[in-house]
């Protein structure tokens, strides 16, 4: 089902389970293949609101089958970004993406307490 989300102009639409294997396949293909993605890593939970990570290289995101959690990469390419920042949700719940003049801009995690991770998607080869 796709959605309209607010005045941003987001086209929503949530991916069902045995999707987000595939999904996140696709991203990380994109990034061996020399595509320029930036990220920037926002938590929205009871405890927390605001950016953990802001314009880092994309690494790669993958969640594995028997897994019960979504790793996200940040940096860890590069001479400019050479350590990776790893970011862990812990047993996801749903996956929604969201897309701008069709093309990927955000990536929303709901993870099972109810905290969510919003993974923004900036520059070149952004699905």
């Amino acid at each position: 089902m796709s959605t309209r989300a607010g005045s941003e102009g987001l086209d929503a639409r949530e991916l069902s389970q045995d999707q987000w294997g595939p999904f996140f396949e696709e991203i990380n293909r994109r990034i061996e293949n020399d595509a320029d993605i930036q990220a920037s890593l926002e938590i929205v939970s009871r405890d927390i609101v605001g950016p953990a990570a802001e314009h880092l290289p994309l690494d790669s995101i993958t969640h594995e089958d028997g897994d019960d959690e979504i790793a996200i990469g940040l940096g860890g390419r590069g001479e400019r970004f050479p350590a990776a920042l790893w970011h862990f949700v812990p047993a996801p719940r749903q996956v929604w993406i969201m897309e701008r003049d069709g093309h990927l801009g955000v990536i929303a995690i709901q993870s099972e307490d109810g905290t969510r991770t919003l993974v923004h998607l900036y520059g070149e080869g952004t699905l």
